[in-house]
């Protein structure tokens, strides 16, 4: 029996770490850290853009660093299992110091799917707003399917499709496509701009033009941890003279994490994402282990019982074999001793002594 409850014993402990890693364990890794600081950098070696700065076309390299970090203090005032991210972004070039473009966000995030949620402190460019959807991040467990994605040139989200799963450095990821028609720039609706831009003289007079947009957004995400391992930007802008509905196309790239940040992005993700593998594999294994445990552990202690109680039975039939032994062995001393003739057997000599007397 004690064999038994010792197997009992395991499949109990096994299924009880089941269920810790399931329901305790995995939520508790499953989260986004509380310090969270990345910085990426995208480039695009052939970028066509319009400078502000010295009001010239260049083909370019155009590059751009975007940084997100988790305020705690703030995270923690406002609770919500909550992490709030400051996020910024710019983007130059060779020929100027001046940012050719720059912006910054505040928002909260759920820590455990990733997504937006409502906070008094969203802003952009130091203005109220209201985000949506995703923006640093899908879900823990992507799935192939379609998420709502921040753009914060149009400020409303749009539409990321899963497109196909690729390996990025070894690495697992899944590709999400999606396009943002064009539209009003919506952090910039108007730009001041040269007439001279749209045909007319240098000295033509300024121009408030209408500022468009559109992308083609390619995101690889790593499943397992919803990290983002490299982004493509298909940027293209215009400036339209609303008088003569003329427009200039102000830039066109296609900027994509550089390798550096790939690599980096892949390193961190690659061990994370293998721990979450483990941690939905492990309560299985575990709970099944468990499960046969205690099956067998509870047949065993059956067959014990069961062969105890044949043995109990076994040592009662000796016993009433050696009592019927003991009676023989009387009978045969008292048939030597010659006690009651007339019940006891005679011997084959004692009849021959008779015969012959």
């Amino acid at each position: 029996m004690r064999k038994s409850a010792i197997v009992i014993g395991f499949g109990a402990f096994f299924v009880t770490m089941a269920l810790l890693l399931k329901f305790y364990a995995f939520d508790r890794l499953a989260v986004i850290p509380a310090d969270q600081n990345t910085k990426q950098v995208a480039v695009d070696k052939n970028a066509y853009i319009f400078d502000a700065g010295t009001l010239k076309f260049h083909h370019t390299t155009l590059t751009t660093t975007v940084g997100a970090v988790a305020q705690k203090d703030a995270s923690d005032k406002f609770g919500h299992n909550s992490v709030i991210f400051s996020k910024w972004q710019y983007s130059t070039i060779p020929q100027t110091k001046t940012p050719q473009t720059a912006s910054t966000e505040k928002f909260a995030v759920d820590r455990h799917t990733g997504k937006i949620i409502k906070w008094s402190g969203d802003e952009e460019n130091g203005k109220a707003i209201e985000h949506k959807g995703y923006t640093v991040k899908f879900p823990f467990g992507a799935k192939k399917t379609t998420y709502p994605y921040w753009d914060a040139n149009i400020k409303k989200t749009m539409n990321m499709k899963y497109a196909g799963t690729d390996k990025l450095d070894g690495l697992e990821v899944y590709r999400y496509e999606g396009t943002v028609p064009r539209q009003t720039l919506a952090t910039q609706p108007t730009k001041d701009t040269p007439g001279f831009l749209f045909g007319g003289a240098k000295s033509s007079p300024g121009v408030k033009a209408d500022y468009t947009y559109s992308n083609d957004r390619k995101i690889w995400v790593e499943p397992k941890t919803g990290a983002f391992i490299k982004v493509s930007e298909g940027q293209k802008q215009w400036l339209t003279d609303p008088k003569t509905d003329k427009s200039v196309q102000v830039l066109q790239t296609t900027s994509v994490f550089d390798k550096a940040t790939v690599k980096a992005n892949v390193d961190e993700y690659k061990g994370k994402a293998s721990q979450l593998k483990a941690l939905k594999i492990a309560p299985w294994a575990l709970g099944i282990l468990g499960v046969l445990l205690l099956v067998g552990g509870a047949v065993m202690a059956a067959l014990i019982a069961r062969r105890n109680s044949g043995d109990e039975q076994y040592d009662g039939d000796d016993y009433y074999e050696d009592d019927n032994r003991d009676d023989e062995t009387q009978a045969g001393v008292a048939g030597l001793l010659g006690d009651d003739d007339s019940t006891q057997p005679t011997s084959r000599s004692a009849r021959r002594l008779d015969n012959e007397s």
